[in-house]
């Protein structure tokens, strides 16, 4: 069964990339395949993975329509959890 998960606030330095990036991670150790898009302008959770200024193409290209999901995405260190870049 697929869920999808928004973590949202209108607030800034609540911790919704920490929430994230934390929840993804826990998800995924459980043994359930997880896709981490990070949409923040800031890329906090891409460079949380340690990939940041490592990619090529990102969630921009695929807003645009210019690639699809399956192009950008990027896997983890972790087992299961792959990530969309911002």
């Amino acid at each position: 069964m697929k869920r999808v998960i928004a973590v949202a606030n209108q607030k800034g330095g609540v911790g919704k990339t920490t929430t994230a990036v934390n929840l993804a991670a826990c998800i995924a150790a459980v043994d359930r395949r997880v896709l981490l898009f990070d949409l923040d302008h800031q890329a906090n959770a891409t460079s949380g993975f340690g990939i940041a200024g490592t990619v090529r193409r990102c969630v921009y290209e695929v807003l645009l329509g210019n690639a699809s999901v399956a192009s950008v995405t990027v896997k983890t260190v972790q087992a299961g959890l792959d990530i969309i870049p911002s």
